[in-house]
């Protein structure tokens, strides 16, 4: 959901100055008939006495994503971001996901009520504050830091001469499209035919946060050994390591759509292997269910990655679940062709963090274009979840392969 950064910057700095079209007159000269000759006439422009006309007025421009959105309209939120980003370089802008059953902010500016798991975007540490008590949770798309506690920033205009017009009112509701419209076909599909989409309403047997665990069967977990173990501290000072390339528990997964990096082709599936952990291990404090971003392959500037769900047990057994990420776009997409078996998914690009909100699984993901996407996964009936979307945090070249919003 998208809100204005309302408190530390007045509000009229918000919206582009072209939400509201801007038509000119010229002047121009009028032909004169004058004189004959032999018969035939001459035309001609004296300056003297020439005279002003209307012209047509110039095609209106078009309104900012923001007061499309405002309106109803379905706008990617890289499109938002990329509108603020021109007029405030480094105020933090969130990505925010609807964690209620609903997040009612029909009242103010974007007037819009959002379903459990829905994407939205606000501008400001204030702003993010407003969704978070809507019933959203966001977190900085630059550092992950929350509303609540904001990295240091600059509120500097990007074009001072330029200031953003103010927001604009509610829309007619007798008008406006509905804000919450159904599902698509252009929507990414869902994994299996049990899940739904991100602007469903999920069962609650699946997405209801499952009770807090004892906070004594909560450990931490740090990537060892060059990627290659988990180590995990349990709050009785015991400590138990994980190898990812342990022949007891297999850490594979079958990639469909995978690329083969030795014949550099497409192949419809390959059964491959972790290589080592990328990043941090994140822990989730409600179950302490450990979500592990590893590398499969890399070649031709193109990482294949995967997220693998550990849930360990203090004695130094474990169980390995994998995510499901659907595929958005091609002939293989999960929307033609459903999951095998749990042991099966499409790639992730470059995994470049992941975080456990209320046991809803966020991934972030890019590209070497530059493209940023952020999937999210909300509870289910195992510790991997059930795919639930994906939002658009930084366009770039594929951007509609890895999300199509």
């Amino acid at each position: 959901m998208l809100y204005f950064f309302s408190r530390i910057l007045p509000p009229h700095l918000f919206l582009s100055p072209h939400l509201w079209a801007r038509t000119n007159r010229y002047a121009a000269a009028m032909c004169s008939v004058v004189g004959a000759l032999g018969g035939a006439s001459l035309l001609f422009v004296p300056p003297a006495i020439a005279q002003e006309t209307e012209t047509p007025a110039e095609p209106a421009a078009p309104a900012a994503p923001t007061a499309r959105y405002a309106n109803g309209e379905d706008v990617d939120l890289s499109e938002i971001i990329a509108e603020w980003r021109g007029y405030y370089a480094d105020v933090p802008v969130y990505l925010c996901v609807c964690q209620d059953g609903t997040c009612d902010q029909t009242d103010q500016w974007p007037y819009r009520e959002y379903d459990r798991y829905q994407f939205g975007v606000a501008l400001g540490p204030a702003s993010g504050q407003v969704a978070e008590a809507a019933g959203s949770n966001c977190f900085d798309i630059a550092d992950g830091s929350r509303p609540s506690s904001p990295r240091a920033f600059s509120a500097a205009q990007v074009d001072p001469s330029a200031p953003a017009a103010d927001p604009p009112a509610a829309p007619d509701p007798d008008d406006s499209p509905s804000v919450s419209p159904e599902p698509s076909a252009s929507e990414p599909p869902a994994p299996e035919p049990a899940a739904e989409s991100a602007a469903e309403s999920p069962s609650p047997e699946q997405s209801e946060p499952p009770a807090a665990a004892n906070p004594e069967d909560i450990p931490v977990a740090t990537a060892i050994n060059d990627g290659s173990a988990i180590q995990l501290n349990w709050p009785s000072g015991t400590t138990s390591t994980v190898d990812i390339n342990d022949g007891d528990q297999s850490w594979d997964i079958n990639i469909l759509n995978a690329l083969d990096c030795e014949s550099l082709s497409v192949v419809e599936a390959k059964m491959m292997s972790a290589q080592r952990i990328v990043g941090t291990p994140v822990v989730d404090p409600m179950t302490g269910n450990v979500a592990v971003p590893v590398l499969l392959d890399s070649c031709v500037e193109v990482d294949q990655m995967a997220v693998f769900i550990l849930d360990p047990a203090e004695g130094g057994g474990y169980a390995l679940y994998r995510t499901q990420l659907p595929a958005v776009r091609g002939s293989l997409q999960s929307a033609n062709r459903g999951f095998p078996d749990e042991f099966s998914s499409y790639a992730y690009n470059t995994v470049l963090g992941i975080r456990y909100w209320d046991s809803t699984l966020l991934v972030r993901q890019g590209s070497a274009a530059g493209t940023e996407v952020i999937s999210l996964f909300r509870p289910g009936q195992t510790p991997a979840g059930l795919y639930a979307g994906c939002g658009i945090v930084r366009e770039g070249e594929g951007a509609s392969v890895l999300c199509d919003q």
